[in-house]
């Protein structure tokens, strides 16, 4: 038998009673956990539905070419995030992580940075303590980057100047470039960033964990910086969400 602490990112009913629910953990990265009587059992549900933070205890079988399989035994709620159920923007923003985690292909990894991003986003978005379109940003562009697609922001890559009045961003290179170094300026793939976009971009990839959400932008630039992350994951992720289109029509 196998204790961890999950993340409940998704519910799928499988048969009449029964249910199967995606899982976020440290060690393992997303797992796939079969729960027999699942939908009808006042004993899982509370720790088995979606955006639970739960102790699972989970039984495990292989098959034939060793791939596992697992079954929950039992389950036990650590945070419920109870909040969420309450608002349908934010249960739609938090149906959005969920779907960017499962998109991003986190299996069979150590997640310990993705778990601990997505619980302090679950944390503050439960709470109401920070707007939501920031929380959107920070976790859209800080898990990309958790995930080995951390963009190489230390100064442009040609002349190698830390900062320049307008730094050119080009999402296909995963690299800067000064306004002098650039080669294309009118490519589709380039975005400008001021110094203020700049230091802001290079705070949420770079800072530590106990300073990522402390920190307040202007509108102006909680714009600027939307497009940013939407275009940054557009373009490694190439998909649409449904939940984040759901989102904006709320």
């Amino acid at each position: 038998m196998t204790t961890l602490k999950g993340l409940i990112l998704q519910e799928n009913d499988r048969g009449e009673s029964s249910k199967s629910i995606s899982v976020l953990t440290a060690e393992k990265g997303v797992i796939y956990v079969f729960v027999r009587g699942g939908k009808k059992s006042a004993k899982t549900s509370s720790a088995t539905q979606a955006f639970s933070y739960s102790l699972l205890c989970l039984d495990e079988k292989k098959n034939a070419k060793g791939q596992i399989s697992y079954f929950l035994n039992s389950s036990e709620p650590i945070k419920l995030f109870y909040n969420l159920r309450l608002d349908a923007k934010r249960l739609a923003l938090a149906a959005y992580f969920s779907e960017l985690l499962l998109y991003s292909g986190i299996e069979s990894s150590d997640c310990g940075e993705v778990m601990r991003l997505s619980l302090n986003t679950l944390y503050f978005l439960n709470e109401g303590k920070k707007d939501m379109e920031l929380l959107k940003s920070i976790f859209e562009f800080r898990l990309l980057c958790e995930i080995g697609l951390r963009p190489e922001l230390v100064g442009c890559s040609k002349c190698f100047v830390y900062e320049h009045d307008r730094m050119h961003f080009n999402f296909m290179s995963n690299t800067l470039e000064c306004d002098e170094c650039c080669y294309n300026p009118d490519s589709i793939h380039d975005i400008v960033l001021d110094k203020t976009m700049l230091y802001i971009v290079r705070f949420i990839a770079l800072t530590e964990y106990e300073r990522l959400f402390a920190f307040q932008i202007s509108p102006k630039y909680q714009e600027k910086l939307t497009e940013f992350t939407e275009k940054f994951v557009s373009y490694h992720l190439k998909s649409s969400f449904s939940a984040l289109e759901f989102y904006r029509m709320i």
